[in-house]
């Protein structure tokens, strides 16, 4: 009777030890909020898209150490760009900006490109911090352009006005 007993005890442990671990392991494969998505379903047919080819590179850096005020301020000068291919050109541009010693609160910014005094598109980079210390932002973004000359310019948008500091610019001229 104690060896049966006993048995049925080891039974009983082992059973529940791979219970336990077959648990463990299905919570491994679940679904989480936050947890980066295996597969993605395009919302769109795929796009072909045309090989390019780099002609020029243009970097653009500084520190501006000023304060703007709100609406749209150019950041850098512009840039002046010649495209000579027949066919056209795009324009890359990569911003990096930093903000800082904002006193407001809720003063949303955005880095914006313009291209021949036209703004591009200006995504909202979030909040500037309201106690005085500083935020990095960036953005990228192309354009397509006609053969000629172009001016290309890194613009910050702010609600209430900013300080802008340390910027980067990269612009890149391909031929498609």
């Amino acid at each position: 009777m104690k060896k049966l007993v006993t048995i049925v005890f080891t039974v009983t442990v082992v059973v529940a030890l791979f219970g336990a671990y077959r648990q463990v392991r299905a919570a491994g494969y679940e679904r989480r909020e936050n947890a980066p998505v295996r597969s993605v379903t395009p919302v769109s047919p795929p796009v072909v898209l045309t090989a390019h080819s780099l002609l020029t590179a243009y970097v653009d850096q500084g520190d501006s150490g000023t304060t703007v005020g709100s609406g749209y301020t150019g950041v850098d000068s512009p840039v002046t760009i010649n495209c000579q291919s027949s066919a056209g050109c795009t324009i890359a541009a990569e911003h990096w900006l930093e903000v800082g010693e904002s006193t407001t609160s809720g003063n949303y910014w955005a880095i914006c490109t313009d291209v021949d005094g036209t703004t591009l598109s200006c995504p909202l980079q979030g909040y500037a911090p309201s106690d005085g210390s500083f935020l990095m932002g960036s953005f990228n973004q192309s354009t397509a352009v006609a053969p000629g000359t172009h001016t290309i310019q890194e613009v910050v948008y702010s609600a209430n006005g900013v300080g802008i500091y340390n910027y980067h610019n990269t612009y890149n001229l391909y031929r498609p």
